[in-house]
């Protein structure tokens, strides 16, 4: 058994002005937009299109949405609050210096997507497809995430503390420091992805059957 420190990811930053120092705004994101410097304060966001849009020190909060696009956006220094989405759809997105608080997204597509210090807390995620995602100094906090493809990922110093987390699909990905250790992971596949994962002895000796099975080791009682 192989013991490392722990390297905890580097806590994003984000360089927002206060909510009273945003400019107020009830326009909906625009595909291509340039958005800078904006609170979007309660707006419906359903159906919006927001492809290749760029957001820079914004702060979108108690925002509801059906279905909402924003593939290939970029977001820099953005706060999201309370987001509700039944479809988010987000495929290589970027995202730098942001935090997600208590969003409630059923469907998350977001292969491809970048982030890079960025802070996840709360909120619920029945499916998230992060495929291909690469992830840099990401933390994940008290989240309930249902269901995540992390398939062919690669993810550098991501933490998931006193989170929930049902299947976890890491078939092909390249992870190097992320850590599981204190939260509940109920089912992992993909064995071959598995290096670079911290665990606890708990999860280790749940995760044992599977990787016997992986190595084809034959257990007798």
């Amino acid at each position: 058994m192989t013991r490392t420190p722990r390297r905890r990811p580097a806590l994003p930053a984000p360089d927002l002005p206060r909510a009273q120092d945003l400019a107020a705004s009830t326009a909906r994101p625009v595909a291509a937009g340039a958005h800078d410097g904006l609170l979007l304060d309660g707006v419906d966001l359903s159906g919006v299109d927001a492809t290749d849009a760029r957001f820079l020190g914004c702060w979108l909060r108690d925002c509801r949405a059906g279905e909402v696009v924003l593939t290939g956006a970029r977001f820099v220094d953005c706060r999201l609050s309370a987001l509700v989405a039944t479809e988010l759809t987000a495929r290589a997105s970027s995202w730098r210096e942001c935090e997600l608080e208590q969003p409630r997204v059923g469907v998350l597509s977001a292969p491809g997507a970048v982030l890079e210090r960025v802070a996840l807390t709360g909120g619920r995620v029945d499916f998230a497809d992060l495929r291909s995602s690469e992830l840099t100094d990401v933390t994940f906090t008290g989240c309930d995430l249902r269901d995540v493809d992390a398939a062919g990922a690669r993810w550098t110093r991501v933490r998931f503390e006193d989170c929930r987390l049902g299947a976890l699909e890491l078939s092909g990905a390249r992870l190097s420091a992320v850590d599981v250790s204190t939260s509940e992971v109920e089912a992992v596949s993909g064995l071959d992805g598995l290096r670079g994962l911290v665990v606890d002895e708990v999860q280790l000796l749940r995760l044992a059957p599977l990787l016997a099975a992986h190595l084809g080791i034959v257990v007798v009682d």
